[in-house]
């Protein structure tokens, strides 16, 4: 049960943000709450004890420091696990996006780095405080990182054609 506390929590507190954009007026409620909605689906799958598995069967070089298991030497292995990670984060920059469309690159980018270390050190921390059981994979941070980045950016080009104007 203590591995999924952080989890709970998290709930808790996105539930919480979500009744308050939900009580507050204006036209962004509906894409605030949207946001909010896939900031929990990354909670649940990147803050739970829980492990998914779509690469290959290549071992990693990786260190252990305590109950964390740890890859810090990128690029390893570029399968399918290395892509989805990418388009994992992709929704978020989408999103971000069309809550945020006037936002500067640099923020775009310095988003999308802190999206990475978010998850990838809440991983860190939680795997030291109550096992959680994740890998913490610099691979990740990138892909994460990236991710964001392609989501806004694409966001940004679609609105621009005909027939996406809702999107503004």
């Amino acid at each position: 049960m203590l591995p999924w506390l952080p989890f709970i929590i998290i709930s808790i507190g996105l539930i919480g943000l979500a009744i308050h954009q939900w009580q507050s007026a204006g036209n962004q409620r509906f894409r605030r709450l949207l946001l909010i909605s896939f900031i929990w689906v990354l909670a649940a799958f990147c803050m739970t004890p829980t492990s998914y598995n779509f690469g290959s069967t290549t071992i990693m070089h990786y260190f252990q420091w305590g109950p964390v298991i740890l890859n810090v030497i990128p690029f390893q292995l570029l399968d399918l696990e290395f892509w989805l990670n990418v388009a994992l984060t992709i929704p978020l920059g989408s999103l971000l996006c069309w809550n945020f469309p006037n936002w500067r690159w640099s923020t775009v980018v310095l988003i999308g780095l802190i999206t990475g270390l978010s998850l990838e050190g809440g991983q860190l921390i939680l795997d030291l405080l109550v096992n959680l059981k994740r890998w913490v994979d610099i691979d990740d941070l990138l892909t994460n990182w990236l991710g964001v980045i392609l989501g806004y950016t694409l966001t940004v080009a679609i609105r621009r054609l005909p027939g996406f104007k809702w999107l503004n």
